[in-house]
């Protein structure tokens, strides 16, 4: 394994530009962990550059899901029920833990069904949240069917999407992107291949262990050498060209694509997924008539220019001084695949 991870690193300096920089975007945040962690910038010729991009779904989240969340958790009638990085994403009226009411946390969908089982005179809400990775599993949490006493409130992202908004923004300057694993085997790796046969984009997928990252940052050099642009996997022992197809077939059974907020950034049009209109008695912003509520930025919070790319969690002047993962006060510092997160436990 040493031997092949000092190949490939040798490789890539032999092959990398030396007269013009390489921005390589990877949009998962198990990828960022693995970069980070492994200290894999440092081995990186000078030239080559590795940004993270919007990876973390908790980080992108929209404020108004969050604080609309907080209050369902303080009616006497409800139980809120969400993954537990969400507990703890700061809002303009604190967090779900700080300031919440009834809540439980869960590590995967089916547990709703034991919390609606256990207190059958309550509302228990779903707070799901994610990129499709999370909307595969709520959709066949659906299909199982519901207790009546269980609603879902949704704050479902898709990423193709932001990765077209990121190609577009030439204050990103994106030359090629790393594909997220886990999202592509959902939607397979031909969800990706818009970017290099629209854009010129070279893009890759990859896993998560360091040997696998680094082939997809060779081969994408490779490319670049050669004046190409294609789609490759290299991950292909979980990923399929198709992906998923039924996860994809629940998926659009349930929920359509919609214009979406995301945190930060602001509203993107057909870039998540809502509810479609005849699953109006599941969907908790319907039956609780929910507000959209106006986001307000933390003052010196980043975090919209680092999930985009634009920025690296150290450029923010609130970063390992106010701002950390026992006192986040911005969205990137929680989830342990947030970019802030990642880069204060392991530096850059």
């Amino acid at each position: 394994m040493k031997e092949k991870i000092e190949k490939l690193i040798k490789t890539i300096h032999d092959v990398a530009p030396k007269d013009r920089k390489v921005k390589i975007m990877n949009v998962c945040g198990s990828h960022e962990h693995t970069i980070t962690y492994s200290g894999m910038r440092s081995l990186m010729p000078e030239t080559i550059e590795l940004v993270p991009g919007p990876g973390c779904p908790v980080c992108v989240c929209s404020e108004s899901d969050i604080v609309n969340a907080i209050n369902l958790s303080k009616r006497e009638d409800t139980i809120l029920a969400t993954y537990g990085d969400m507990l703890r994403v700061p809002t303009q009226i604190g967090s779900i833990r700080s300031n919440g009411g009834n809540y439980k946390m869960v590590s995967a969908p089916h547990e709703v069904l034991k919390i609606a089982k256990e207190n059958p005179e309550k509302n228990v809400v779903f707070f799901s949240i994610g990129f499709e990775t999370t909307t595969a599993p709520t959709a066949a949490l659906i299909e199982m069917g519901l207790p009546k006493n269980v609603t879902i409130l949704t704050s479902q992202k898709l990423t193709p999407e932001i990765m077209e908004v990121l190609v577009k923004d030439s204050e990103v300057g994106v030359d090629a992107f790393v594909a997220p694993g886990h999202v592509s085997a959902i939607v397979g790796a031909d969800a990706w291949k818009v970017f290099p046969k629209k854009y010129g984009i070279p893009t890759v997928v990859a896993g998560f262990e360091p040997e696998n990252l680094l082939l997809a940052i060779l081969k994408i050099l490779l490319q670049i050498k050669e004046g190409k642009a294609e789609l490759e996997n290299v991950y292909r022992g979980v990923v399929k060209q198709e992906g998923n197809k039924k996860a994809q077939e629940l998926m659009y059974k349930y929920f359509e694509k919609a214009d979406v907020n995301w945190r930060g950034i602001g509203y993107i049009p057909k870039s998540g997924l809502e509810f479609r209109k005849e699953y109006d008695d599941i969907n908790a912003k319907k039956v609780f008539n929910l507000p959209e509520i106006e986001e307000k930025k933390v003052a010196g919070c980043i975090c919209d220019k680092i999930v985009l790319g634009k920025a690296y969690p150290t450029e923010c002047k609130l970063f390992g001084k106010v701002c950390t993962p026992r006192s986040p006060k911005g969205p990137c510092m929680v989830s342990l695949e947030g970019a802030c997160n990642i880069w204060y436990r392991f530096g850059k």
